[in-house]
């Protein structure tokens, strides 16, 4: 069975670039564009009303909210504390990418510098099975 990827980003052409590698990888990909939508899903998850994803690929600058804050629901919680979290972002802050690591997230990847089959390939060295 394909691997969840939860994509949560704003952009509807990097959702679809990004997409379009990851799926020819064998992952199925949800997007949510907005932060308030993350957070249902995050309690969604915590209540069994929704499937936890594998994977996250969270960015920083979203319409509603931060993706710091979303990463920190994500930690809260007890049935998504352990998910990987990967922040895919432009802002290359020393601060938030600290903050990112301080909350566990497993990879700081800006965008600009990394490619969608670059991605995927890193995705999948993440979740292959063992």
């Amino acid at each position: 069975m394909a691997k969840t990827i939860l994509f949560i980003e704003d952009d509807q052409a990097t959702i679809e670039v990004y997409e379009i590698a990851l799926k020819e990888a064998k992952f199925k990909v949800e997007a949510i564009q907005l932060g308030r939508e993350a957070i249902e899903r995050i309690n969604k998850i915590n209540k069994g009303k929704a499937k936890k994803p594998d994977l996250v690929l969270l960015d920083i600058i979203l319409p509603d909210m931060n993706g710091i804050q979303i990463l920190q629901e994500i930690r809260k919680q007890k049935e998504t504390k352990d998910l990987p979290v990967f922040i895919l972002t432009n802002y290359g802050g020393r601060e938030i990418e600290h903050l990112g690591y301080k909350l566990k997230a497993e990879q700081y990847i800006t965008k600009t510098n990394c490619l969608s089959r670059q991605l995927a390939k890193l995705v999948k060295e993440r979740l292959k099975e063992k």
